[in-house]
């Protein structure tokens, strides 16, 4: 009897298990785990697997960062195995074009038919049979967007070959072993991208919308990034590049292109258009003098923190004296902004935190108009309202 093909499921619900176990008993060998350490545990000692099938959350370790794993093992029927996730059915474009950038070979819904999941699963054991829907090809930038990087002798490589997106703790752990006093790697450049009003965006669509707003960013970085450039995720929903063999000056360059293009469009949320754009922090092994790479990473990140507060749409690549205070407020100004469209009852629910954001404003302008605002009890109670809101319900 002709075996098989064993199928890791993972997902932290055992219905959706089940379900798919259910429709998938009479084609595939099924096994099932509950948690993303428990499967990374499985796929590492069971060389049979011929394939995963994953929800986006699983416990313990979610999917991209299960994803990740595989893709940068040592083994190679890990960095090969196909993985398939389980999407909603609301999940759009921008979403599966970043997931298939990460390596998501597929997508199941959970309302497609079993027919259709069959099908899909069959053709990743047959790649002749897979279409351009099923698979999508790499980026490849315009060559008047890319990074530009000038011609070395040697050839330059990137400073570390990732999956196509790292992880955090991937990248922070990739990053630390480079040394720029190393002679045979070159001068490099640090980009890190954050979301403008990213917590008022989180305040009032949850963070659910943020990764979205993650993915669509992540696609568009990856169709102008080069062959030595090497992008990973970072800090509070940020997106980090390297690159080698690029000076402050280029890097500068792609930055602010990448701000424009963001800024040029609307993105519809729930209905609702609005404005996206993005900040970014910018740090040069050469320019800046720096050690090594996580020297270069954290001088990036201080630098977008500087840009982020700094009014947003905004490109840092040197560290200045404390913004004036006028400036600092631009943040406070952006967030009344974006949650005056959204009515009384999104803004009383976070009310303790969002006040405590805008308290600087309150303060000039109580400074300014003369207004004899007890401001000691306001922040008082912002701060107790704040912690309320803060315990677990």
């Amino acid at each position: 009897m002709e075996r098989l093909c064993r199928i890791l499921v993972v997902d932290g619900s055992r219905v959706v298990r089940a379900t798919l176990a259910k429709h998938l008993k009479d084609n595939f060998e099924i096994l099932e785990e509950s948690d993303g350490v428990s499967a990374w545990q499985t796929l590492m000692l069971d060389a049979n697997i011929s394939a995963v099938v994953s929800g986006i959350h699983p416990p313990k370790l979610e999917a991209h960062d299960l994803l990740a794993r595989l893709r940068s093992s040592s083994m190679r029927r890990l960095r090969e195995i196909p993985f398939v996730l389980i999407v909603s059915d609301l999940s759009n474009d921008a979403e599966r074009q970043y997931d298939r950038t990460c390596g998501v070979a597929g997508f199941i819904t959970k309302t497609m038919a079993k027919s259709a999941i069959v099908e899909l699963l069959n053709k990743l054991f047959n790649p002749t049979e897979l279409t351009s829907t099923d698979i999508l090809p790499d980026f490849e930038a315009p060559k008047d967007e890319a990074l530009p990087q000038l011609p070395t002798e040697p050839p330059l490589k990137p400073l570390f070959k990732p999956p196509k997106l790292l992880t955090n703790n991937a990248f922070t752990s990739l990053i630390s072993e480079v040394s720029f006093t190393d002679p045979k790697v070159g001068k490099a450049c640090a980009l890190i991208f954050g979301i403008d009003n990213r917590e008022a965006l989180i305040q009032s669509f949850g963070q659910d919308v943020v990764e979205i707003i993650i993915a669509r960013i992540a696609s568009l970085l990856f169709a102008k990034v080069g062959p030595l450039d090497s992008i990973g995720r970072w800090h509070n929903d940020q997106l980090v590049i390297i690159s080698n063999g690029v000076d402050i000056e280029q890097g500068l360059r792609f930055g602010h292109r990448v701000c424009k293009s963001l800024a040029a469009g609307q993105v519809t949320i729930r209905g609702q258009k609005m404005k996206l754009t993005a900040s970014v922090g910018i740090a040069s092994s050469t320019d800046d003098h720096v050690a090594d790479g996580s020297e270069l990473i954290a001088l990036a990140e201080k630098r977008l923190d500087q840009a982020l507060v700094c009014g947003g749409n905004t490109v840092a690549s040197e560290q200045k004296p404390d913004c004036p205070l006028h400036c600092k407020n631009k943040t406070a100004l952006r967030l009344i902004e974006a949650l005056s469209t959204q009515g009384d009852k999104s803004i009383a629910k976070s009310i303790g935190s969002i006040g405590l954001k805008v308290l600087p404003l309150l303060k000039i302008m109580d400074h300014e108009l003369s207004l004899g605002l007890p401001l000691t009890d306001i922040k008082h109670q912002l701060q107790q309202r704040a912690k309320a809101e803060e315990a677990p319900t």
